[in-house]
């Protein structure tokens, strides 16, 4: 069978739900009138891409947040804020929580403050060893998390601030997440959160390169991959890119739908809105590959950079310094962003 990129399942249809329609037909009342600062200025797109790929409730919040911006200034904070709150974390391979832009939807700090007071106890790697057992006597020893760890990791105040304004965002946009699985920063170390996969999948699965998306049976996936995807690798798939989940061990829970879903809706906003490729552009520059942090010719954008990075310091360095003591700080400062990837196999 030959390797199709097209979508094998339909974004979220509105048709006969008169809220989503609603909400659908607001939004784009709104962003009808949007005027773009310039030709690089993809706010219109990108949050009719986020509209498309989200479950129904997050449509109808991303809609009452659209229609709730004063002026193109804060629709242009809305789409910074789910860009730097949604995708760079969750494709960020920096094992810190990223900078993010907060969102200017009214109530929002409020919820981030809530969130920060509860008892959260940060995701430890100290029990990777037992989940490991756990999901290779599930899976039948055949490892990723489908939501990353980092995303329930901090280590001191700040961190655990920016970790709660993710979780807001992830819990505005998917809220069946917190509404119906109940789910918390500290549920990300657990079985329904990992996945057994080879190598060269799990860091596929990590970057948003493939996705599973539902079928009309349970735990049955179909493999949708991006062209980002390397092709050397489609022989380790199924052939006809179906994935069916089966427990070896029915006292452990099989990988949980909603979170799959959600990986899938992330990766399909990643690529349709052309996001991914900007964002592992940046993880690059960061010096994942060896590329340089600063160009000489000043021309980084020190903002994009920390938004992949748990660093601020480079914002706040105002001391005047020659092009390659700068960049000699910089790589001091900013470490690489590659992922301190879970002791699963």
């Amino acid at each position: 069978m030959s390797l199709s990129q097209e979508s094998l399942s339909s974004a979220v249809s509105s048709a006969g739900f008169s809220t989503f329609a609603e909400a659908k037909l607001s939004l784009q009342a709104t962003l009808a009138s949007y005027q773009a600062l310039n030709t690089g200025d993809d706010t219109k797109n990108f949050l009719e891409t986020c509209f498309k790929y989200l479950p129904p409730a997050g449509q109808v919040n991303l809609s009452e947040d659209v229609s709730g911006c004063r002026n193109d200034d804060e629709l242009r904070q809305l789409a910074a804020s789910i860009d730097t709150s949604l995708l760079r974390p969750l494709l960020s391979k920096g094992g810190k929580t990223p900078i993010i832009t907060p969102s200017p939807r009214i109530g929002f700090d409020d919820s981030v403050e809530n969130l920060n007071s509860l008892d959260i106890t940060p995701a430890s790697r100290n029990d990777q060893e037992r989940l490991r057992r756990n999901c290779l006597r599930r899976d039948g020893y055949r490892s990723v998390h489908i939501l990353p760890f980092a995303l329930g990791s901090f280590t001191n105040d700040d961190e655990r601030r920016r970790s709660s304004e993710v979780w807001v965002n992830i819990f505005r946009y998917f809220p069946s997440l917190r509404s119906t699985l109940n789910m918390s920063p500290e549920d990300v170390n657990r079985e329904d959160n990992i996945m057994m996969m080879i190598s060269p999948l799990h860091e596929e699965f990590g970057l948003f390169h493939f996705v599973l998306e539902d079928t009309p049976t349970p735990n049955r996936y179909r493999t949708k991959l991006f062209p980002r995807f390397a092709s050397i690798y489609t022989p380790l798939l199924p052939s006809d890119r179906v994935i069916k989940l089966t427990s070896h061990d029915h006292r452990l829970h099989l990988p949980e739908a909603k979170y799959l879903q959600l990986h899938a809706a992330i990766g399909n906003i990643l690529h349709a809105s052309g996001r991914g490729e900007s964002i592992e552009k940046l993880i690059r520059d960061l010096g994942e590959t060896g590329g340089s942090v600063l160009s000489k010719d000043g021309s980084t954008n020190i903002s994009d950079l920390l938004s992949v990075s748990h660093l601020s310091l480079l914002a706040s360095n105002s001391q005047p310094t020659d092009s390659k003591l700068q960049q000699q700080r910089a790589r001091a400062r900013l470490p690489g962003t590659e992922n301190e990837k879970p002791k699963l196999g």
